[in-house]
């Protein structure tokens, strides 16, 4: 039998019996939306945690914090450490490869006001090396740089929720704040950090505060020449261990073998995050796969249990088919090809579903809900496969028949 007369059978039957073929196509449409829509929520969920770890910086970032003496021998040496400072990040940087940049910081809470607005803030004294570190750029204006450093200017870089805040959308760079009780000019707005699914307390207090020159921090609200913390970037995340060791035996000695100092390898515990974190989404991807394919077998149910029907309705036709010399493969190809149909017809109607519902959840994701290509290639395959195992055995049965056995039926 051609393919396209058993296209025109099949929608024949299935337009003489819609209310039958409708029921029998909701499985199949509800199990291919909820592949489709699962899957690509598990996608677009992915997508936002990792360019949410990504925004955040720390990749390749250890933190190197000043810390009291522990030991006999270093307690009573501690007055040869000039304890962390500027020149310690300088030094990393330049006397080892496996350190692409490293940044003191000192902080502060201060009041940064405008106009009727103020608010108490964490400020953040720093040199140009802490965006290198820490990846960071701005949506206006720019970012400190060495000759404010070197010149202790009295310039600041807000955060993005600090401008919002203060300015009510405003332009920001250019304006004077005052923070405690010193006056400051705006040179930049820092862009968001992280998204509302990734978001640590370090990354939303520094875009809830401002950022100022180290020097300058030092000079008006105190500390020293002290730091308390220093963020180191690896030059290559391979060797994050031996940078973990290079570091320690470095500032060490720089600290004539005094260790006041605490090292977190940061980097390393992001690495392993991230593997608990994909290892968590495979297995919900799983999970929530085998959840919507359920739908899809109960639809391949729906489909078998139909064909059962068709074929003790079609007992006649398939006998007199036979009778004038149809072969058991056109009756087998005929019941097949309706058994697909039906499932192309349910994933086609099931996909559109899915397209509604994904652009109607994409609102709670700031890159929106994309129909993932991966979960309409599984949703369809599953379900034409579905829908040709439901339809093998009455097609097979349907094809044995003997004409004399399918007329008398």
């Amino acid at each position: 039998m051609a393919i396209g007369e058993a296209l025109r059978t099949t929608i024949t039957e299935i337009w003489a019996h819609k209310m039958r073929s409708l029921l029998t196509l909701f499985g199949v449409v509800l199990g291919t939306m909820a592949v489709v829509t699962m899957v690509s929520l598990i996608e677009a969920i992915k997508v936002e945690i990792w360019s949410g770890i990504d925004s955040l910086g720390l990749r390749g970032v250890l933190f190197v914090s000043a810390d009291s003496p522990t030991s006999n021998t270093d307690i009573k040496r501690a007055h040869l450490s000039e304890g962390l400072r500027r020149e310690d990040a300088a030094q990393l940087v330049d006397a080892s490869d496996q350190v692409a940049s490293a940044a003191a910081v000192s902080f502060s809470q201060q009041v940064v006001a405008w106009g009727d607005a103020s608010q108490s803030v964490r400020l953040t004294g720093t040199t140009p090396d802490y965006a290198i570190v820490f990846e960071r750029g701005v949506d206006e204006g720019r970012y400190i740089s060495d000759f404010d450093v070197e010149r202790r200017r009295r310039v600041a870089v807000l955060g993005h929720f600090l401008a919002e805040d203060l300015f009510n959308g405003r332009d920001a760079v250019g304006q004077w704040v005052r923070i405690g009780n010193h006056r400051f000019e705006v040179v930049g707005v820092g862009e968001r950090v992280g998204n509302e699914m990734i978001n640590d307390g370090w990354s939303r207090r520094e875009m809830e505060g401002a950022t100022i020159p180290l020097t300058t921090m030092q000079g008006l609200f105190g500390g020293g020449e002290k730091v308390p913390l220093m963020m180191v970037k690896a030059a290559n995340t391979d060797s994050l261990g031996e940078l973990f060791a290079h570091l320690k035996n470095r500032i060490w000695r720089q600290h004539n073998r005094v260790e006041d100092f605490e090292i977190e390898n940061v980097a390393q515990e992001i690495l392993e995050a991230e593997e608990e974190i994909d290892v968590m989404m495979n297995g919900w991807t799983i999970i929530l796969f085998s959840i919507s394919g359920i739908s899809l077998v109960v639809g391949g149910v729906g489909i078998f249990s139909v064909l059962q029907i068709s074929l003790a309705e079609r007992l006649f036709e398939i006998g007199l088919r036979k009778s004038i010399g149809a072969e058991d493969r056109d009756i087998l190809f005929q019941f097949l090809v309706e058994a697909v149909f039906l499932s192309i017809i349910g994933a086609f109607i099931g996909f559109l579903v899915a397209v509604v519902v994904c652009a109607a959840a994409g609102q709670f994701f700031e890159a929106g809900l994309p129909i993932s290509g991966f979960a309409v290639f599984l949703a369809v395959v599953f379900a034409i496969s579905v829908g040709l195992i439901a339809g093998l055995y009455p097609s097979l049965r349907a094809s044995r028949l003997t004409p004399v056995e399918a007329l008398a039926g």
